[in-house]
């Protein structure tokens, strides 16, 4: 079971300039499929938003925010990056697609795990009409995971990288979102829209350190 601590350890070594396996040795990682400006997914649900900061170094993370907006007249629940979810082990889908300075996708640091952790009601965030939610940071005092996609490790070489956001809540299957049955849900569940979304694209130019002073 991948813990926050793990992924919090993790990017502490990659930014530390330990030696890290390169993720694109695994044979089993999923690859996303290259952008593209036609890849947009719209909801009159949800809106999302993906913002970064223009420059950034190499090995270092940019500063990312998400804002997922409820369109709709009532308070819905979202649910933010959990264990597995940036792999689409496990709803809800939330990853990112990064494409390198050579024009090819981009994966970052990865951590397999034979399980996940059960989905369970803290992992629910009520969002009122128009309010935001961003699925990394929007727990009230309660982290969610990173992506495996945006690490230390991503941005390895210089150049301009393009990143989009995905976020699918399509399954109305409980048991897709690894909930165990030990806590009653289903009220928080029904209130979760069932849409897939992603955002616009941006764009983050890495470069040395020494190119930054």
């Amino acid at each position: 079971m991948r813990t926050r601590l793990a992924i919090t350890l993790l990017l502490g070594l990659a930014t530390s300039g330990q030696a890290m396996a390169s993720p694109e040795t695994a044979a089993d990682i999923p690859t996303s499929p290259p952008l593209s400006p036609d890849h947009v997914l719209k909801s009159d649900t949800l809106g999302c938003v993906l913002t970064v900061e223009p420059i950034s170094q190499m090995y270092r993370i940019p500063t990312i925010t998400v804002a997922l907006t409820n369109q709709t007249r009532s308070d819905i629940y979202l649910v933010g990056s959990l264990d597995g979810s940036d792999s689409k082990w496990r709803y809800p889908h939330c990853y990112f697609d990064v494409i390198g300075p050579d024009g090819k996708p981009v994966s970052g640091a990865w951590v397999l795990c034979p399980s996940v952790n059960p989905l369970e009601g803290r992992d629910f965030v009520r969002v009122p009409p128009g309010g935001t939610f961003d699925p990394y940071h929007g727990g009230a005092g309660y982290p969610f995971f990173a992506a495996h996609q945006i690490s230390p490790y991503t941005f390895r070489v210089p150049g301009k990288y393009r990143i989009r956001f995905f976020y699918s809540t399509a399954s109305e299957v409980m048991a897709d979102w690894a909930w165990d049955g030990r806590e009653g849900l289903t009220e928080k569940f029904s209130l979760v829209p069932k849409v897939e979304v992603s955002s616009n694209e941006v764009v983050v130019e890495v470069a040395p350190p020494s190119e930054l002073r």
